[in-house]
């Protein structure tokens, strides 16, 4: 039997709801990068980080730091959530920029930095508070509006657990694993 564990990295909740979502349709078992979670038991390793400054939460690097070895030598799917909805490098002309990089490129860069056989990797949108964001991170996605996407920063949810729960379903079927009766 194929055993599968999602583990995530999460600041003020979104990618914490969006791992159990994939949990859930995959089957498998959920746990924080933080807990240093044993991968060994596991098959497939699905790993997952919200974006934060261009990079992912250190608890995830430290996790796939540590846990390399281990990694490398199973299946890996990766997901990353952002603060924002693109699917397409949108450049600061509205032309792409190969100095950015997708939803999606995060993700597989997520999932090539673990080793591993890569399965499948997919960027989600994720939900922004203004008001919960502590100082540093509000400065800072304040500024990358105003930079990027020429506009001031707002809240919004772009969370789609539907959308998780099916990537989980797609997980699952890719590895064989058969629904129970």
């Amino acid at each position: 039997m194929t055993r599968c564990l999602v583990v995530y990295a999460s600041k003020y909740g979104s990618t914490r709801e969006v791992a159990q979502a994939i949990a859930d349709g995959l089957g498998a078992d959920l746990a924080a990068a933080g807990s240093y979670p044993d991968v060994r038991p596991y098959d497939l390793v699905v790993l997952g980080s919200p974006i934060y400054g261009g990079d992912y939460r250190e608890a995830m690097i430290k996790f796939v730091r540590t846990k390399k070895s281990a990694l490398s030598k199973r299946m890996i799917a990766a997901f990353i959530t952002a603060a924002a909805d693109w699917k397409i490098d949108p450049g600061l002309t509205g032309d792409e920029d190969e100095l950015l990089f997708t939803q999606d490129e995060y993700a597989q860069g997520l999932a090539q930095m673990a080793g591993g056989e890569t399965l499948s990797f997919k960027g989600f949108g994720g939900r922004l508070i203004p008001e919960d964001l502590d100082a540093s991170d509000f400065e800072m996605l304040s500024w990358f509006y105003r930079w990027l996407m020429r506009e001031p920063l707002r809240g919004f949810d772009l969370i789609d657990l539907p959308e998780a729960s099916l990537w989980g379903t797609e997980l699952r079927e890719m590895v064989g694993i058969q629904e129970e009766s």
